[in-house]
């Protein structure tokens, strides 16, 4: 029985919930692969920043911050694409590492990459200070 001024039609709340669940789904996903982005590129970000300050001591050894990167990586529970590179140029150690992201929901990026550049420890005895 319509009462006056009663505007729902039959039907109206199930096509309102046909609409709005697949909406709310879909920015569920969105912001759970949103997080699992953020979170590879700290992972990434965390390695590449912990070799290059491996690298950038006085002993400059770069399988060591190599090696420094991979093991971040997999504590952190994260995945390598490839192995990191390192590298020296001019006064400064460089790591690239790659990460992958997780994916749940499309038209999001497949891998992370990050690099830190750390500027080389250098020795100079007291007396030349």
């Amino acid at each position: 029985m319509k009462k006056f001024g009663d505007t729902v039609e039959r039907g109206e709340t199930i096509i309102s919930v046909v609409i709005a669940v697949p909406v709310v789904l879909s920015m569920l996903l969105i912001s759970v692969q949103a997080t699992l982005f953020l979170h590879s590129a700290h992972i990434a970000a965390l390695a590449s920043t912990k070799g290059a300050s491996l690298a950038a001591n006085s002993d400059q050894n770069l399988g060591s911050a190599i090696n420094s990167a991979t093991i971040t990586v997999a504590e952190m529970g994260g995945q390598l694409v490839g192995s990191p590179s390192a590298s020296i140029l001019g006064q400064f150690a460089m790591v690239t590492v790659q990460v992958v992201v997780p994916n749940i929901a499309p038209f999001f990026p497949d891998s992370v990459i990050r690099t830190a550049e750390e500027p080389l420890e250098v020795f100079v005895p007291e007396d030349e200070r």
